[in-house]
């Protein structure tokens, strides 16, 4: 298992392959394509489960807790392990010699070069082999007597981003740096675009050094300087000792560690005559002409995938490059989506064939799916059984779609980056295309089912307009209701009250409000239940709406239990009128109520305004008016009517932030004067009677 497939780790693996192909060997690299915050593919998990390997060789040392769910299995299995690149106590390892290699590095820097201020930019911190490398530049400074600046040790991630914003900051403040040393080759590139945005010159003013050895460090101009780990030598080393311990060798952990070598480029050394700078610019011009030759069939790959429509697409164009990219096998998968989000975790997940190329050409694809856990169809699992495949997972940043196994014996192998991103893009985007018109046509047959239905059920056009209209009438009608009442919700009723305003406002007609409020609701729900609850309130509702007669009033539920009845015409007798009838329906329903202290039934406060709307008042203050009559009948015991004055249309007295003593009174020609001036007492007449005991009010306003 290697992190990522760059240049670094895909020579580990040619170093491995010349061993264990040499032998006829089979064997599986599983890429842990590493993203930060991002978990390994569980796919990888199954791979291990699938494959049961004799043998590991893990390269996982940048981030090792990262590989820890794919590690566990292998622990399970008791395998032989070899790390790579890396060096773990008490197991077997290969790895590099960074000592000797720094050493060399900063001997040619210090002493062949009198370099006297250099900047370490260091790699990823607690890496192994970041921290290896720092240890040998500060102790090479140290025995010369040369101290470490804290602001000369700058921070990189063996990332060429990083470095070349911090080297960029360090120039503008310290234009007396005479060295940068990077603690690889990627950091190096950095490094060297900084100091030309810079203004400085390489090697002239600034001599720059790598670690590694990349493909790529010869093709700069000028060329750079770096370290030779001889990374297709650990791979080999690591081979031979994993087959060693399977052949049966025992004995302690071995700790081998491959020998580095300085490479002396131009990034460190002067210009030299005109033939031999000539000579060396031919060199770089013929290798970077040979790497373009080799990254041609990715970039016309890249160009071509931008344009698939089709998973057919997809296999067409990577089928005709793969060849040119010494790929001898290869084989792309796509999760099955259909029924939902198809991922690799899922037991049951499944996978459909893209490409099956092998031979040099595009074979079968099989048709039908095949679970993930096994990686292939039955029929080719035969031909996956020799030589060597990578296992790279193909995820864009919310799923994973698919998955790639291929064979590349030579070539580039940046194909790897090709995969994971252009590849994993385009079948992403094909895949959720497919998905969308798969859904568009389930939404095109739903609406045909739909339309032969209609037409099934009605005869002639006059028909269908009628029911859809009466449809469409309901629809409105529903959003304009309350939901557990059927009578208006607020919002039809808030509106209906301001259009009324609107319309009155200056006519000199008067608008009645009643705002009616369940007594003691809440001991009621508690004692008998929500669903009880629930009931009482449709029980309410239609008591006031068979208590109004006119059909311009609207009755409309205000919030929880509290209701409210709009009416245009009929004035205060017409309100009272509608209030008496609402008390006596409700009086009739006897909706049992063991726990009021107001009565053994359900029964209700009324608050009533009326005014004539006018242009310069909104319609608030008729709501204000109600609301405070409502509170007032609350204070005088509940169950009962109480009227705000008709001459203010409001309640003028607060105290303490709420109502004072509020006046309840009427018109002469209403059913009397009815009024209190302190909580507790009974509206009374004109003649000081309780209003409840006047003849024919039947003891309804009390």
């Amino acid at each position: 298992m290697v992190e990522g497939l760059d240049q670094y780790q895909g020579r580990l693996v040619r170093g491995m392959a010349r061993v264990l192909s040499g032998r006829g060997i089979p064997f599986v690299v599983l890429v842990n394509d590493h993203e930060p915050g991002r978990p390994p593919s569980p796919l990888l998990t199954q791979a291990v489960d699938h494959l049961v390997p004799r043998g590991a060789v893990l390269s996982v040392g940048t981030h090792v807790e990262d590989a820890d769910p794919v590690l566990s299995p292998l622990s399970r299995l008791d395998l032989p392990v070899v790390h790579l690149g890396y060096a773990v106590p008490g197991a077997d390892s290969v790895h590099g010699d960074n000592v000797t290699g720094m050493r060399a590095l900063m001997t040619h820097l210090l002493d062949e070069r009198g370099r006297r201020r250099p900047v370490l930019v260091r790699g990823i911190p607690h890496q192994q082999d970041s921290v290896e490398r720092e240890e040998v530049f500060r102790s090479e400074l140290a025995r010369r007597g040369l101290q470490v600046p804290d602001d000369l040790v700058l921070d990189g991630a063996f990332s060429a981003g990083c470095a070349y914003r911090e080297i960029l900051v360090l120039a503008e403040t310290r234009p007396d740096i005479d060295a940068v040393v990077a603690a690889n080759d990627v950091s190096a590139f950095g490094v060297l675009a900084a100091l030309r945005t810079a203004g400085l010159r390489v090697p002239e003013d600034v001599l720059v050094t790598g670690f590694d050895n990349e493909p790529s460090a010869e093709l700069r101009w000028p060329g750079l300087t770096t370290v030779d780990q001889n990374l297709e030598e650990q791979g080999r080393v690591a081979a031979e000792l994993l087959l060693a311990r399977l052949d049966g060798a025992r004995g302690p952990a071995r700790q081998v560690v491959v020998p580095s070598r300085l490479v002396v480029r131009g990034t460190t050394t002067p210009g030299g005559s005109f033939p031999e700078r000539l000579g060396r610019a031919t060199d770089a011009a013929r290798a970077v002409r040979g790497e373009l030759a080799r990254a041609h069939p990715l970039l016309r790959m890249h160009r071509e995938l931008s344009y698939c429509r089709s998973t057919e697409d997809v296999a067409r164009v990577i089928a005709a490059e793969l060849v040119r990219l010494g790929v001898t096998r290869c084989v792309l998968a796509a999760y099955d989506h259909v029924g939902g989000k198809a991922e690799p975790s899922d037991a049951s997940a499944t996978a459909r064939m893209v490409i099956n190329f092998r031979d040099g050409s595009s074979q079968p694809v099989p048709g039908d799916v095949h679970p993930v856990s096994e990686l292939l169809p039955d029929e080719l699992h035969p031909a996956s059984s020799d030589g060597f495949l990578y296992l790279l997972p193909l995820w864009v940043p919310d799923r994973e779609v698919g998955y790639v196994l291929y064979e590349q014996e030579s070539g580039p192998l940046d194909l790897a980056w090709t995969l994971r991103i252009d590849v994993t893009q385009a079948l992403h985007a094909v895949l959720a295309r497919q998905r969308l018109e798969a859904y568009a046509e389930t939404l095109r047959a739903a609406v045909a089912r739909r339309a032969q239905q209609l037409k099934a059920e009605v005869v002639g056009r006059g028909i269908t307009e009628r029911r859809l209209r009466s449809i469409n009438a309901r629809l409105q009608e529903s959003v304009k209701r309350d939901g557990l009442t059927q009578v208006a919700n607020r919002v039809t009723l808030q509106s209906f009250l301001e259009h009324r305003w609107d319309v009155q406002a200056g006519t000199g007609h008067e608008l009645a409000l009643l705002m009616v409020d369940v007594d003691l609701f809440k001991p009621y729900n508690d004692h008998y239940g929500h669903v009880q609850g629930d009931e009482t309130l449709r029980t309410v509702a239609r008591c006031l709406h068979h208590a109004v007669r006119d059909p311009e009033d609207l009755v409309g539920r205000y919030g929880g239990e509290e209701f409210a009845v709009v009416l245009p015409r009929g004035g205060l007798r017409g309100a009272m009128a509608v209030a008496v009838r609402f008390r006596r329906l409700l009086a009739e329903a006897a909706v049992p109520h063991e726990v009021s202290t107001v009565a053994p039934v359900v029964t209700a406060s009324i608050g009533l305004a009326v005014t004539r709307p006018a242009r310069d008042r909104q319609s608030a203050t008729l709501v204000e008016s109600a609301d405070l009559a409502l509170y007032q009948a609350k204070l005088l015991g509940r169950d009962r009517l109480a009227v705000a004055d008709p001459g203010t249309g409001a309640i003028a007295g607060r105290a303490g932030g709420r109502p004072a003593a509020v006046p309840v009174t009427s018109r002469a020609e209403s059913v009397g004067s009815v009024e209190s001036a302190c909580p507790g007492a009974p509206p009374t007449d004109r003649n000081g009677a309780a209003l409840g005991d006047r003849p024919g009010t039947g003891g309804l306003l009390s």
